[in-house]
């Protein structure tokens, strides 16, 4: 991608969605609430891709994640991370960093993010974390859209 004149790698977005695009505790009951402020960020740049994280990913075809985004950032929806073996609750503690440093391995990429509610999924301090304490907040879209234009503090 082009801006200016100047080649731009575009931003991979490791998304969750329970935590993320809606409370967790409101998951049932006002599911993707968050998902139009989501929306709302990522218009404001092209670069931005989204792959997805969410445990949804195991047991529905990427066309049907892809879905639940409105039609103009359903192409921006390029993938879903493996699914790694958890054998033990040792397992758990950074698991989904491995899967994307799995993706990352086939799929290359400098810019990357991920926005989860859990961070022990990750490693501590884990500086391509962004941690969704309550849903995509106003302080997550700000910090989101830091990284959309290439100023992550």
């Amino acid at each position: 991608m082009e801006k200016e004149g100047k080649l731009i790698e575009p931003l991979l977005i490791f998304l969750d969605f329970d935590g993320v695009l809606h409370p967790f505790a409101d998951r049932h009951i006002r599911r993707y609430c968050d998902l139009p402020e989501f929306e709302r960020v990522l218009r404001l740049s092209d670069e931005a891709r989204i792959v997805i994280t969410s445990s949804l990913r195991e047991d529905r075809p990427l066309s049907e994640l892809r879905g639940i985004f409105s039609p103009d950032i359903q192409p921006r929806v390029i993938g879903k991370t493996p699914i790694l073996a958890i054998d033990s609750a040792n397992d758990l503690a950074g698991s989904r960093y491995r899967e994307i440093q799995c993706y990352l391995y086939d799929h290359p990429a400098r810019r990357w993010i991920a926005l989860d509610d859990d961070a022990t999924l990750f490693p501590p301090e884990c500086p391509n974390l962004i941690v969704c304490d309550c849903g995509f907040s106003d302080v997550v879209a700000q910090r989101l859209n830091r990284m959309l234009i290439g100023n992550p503090r």
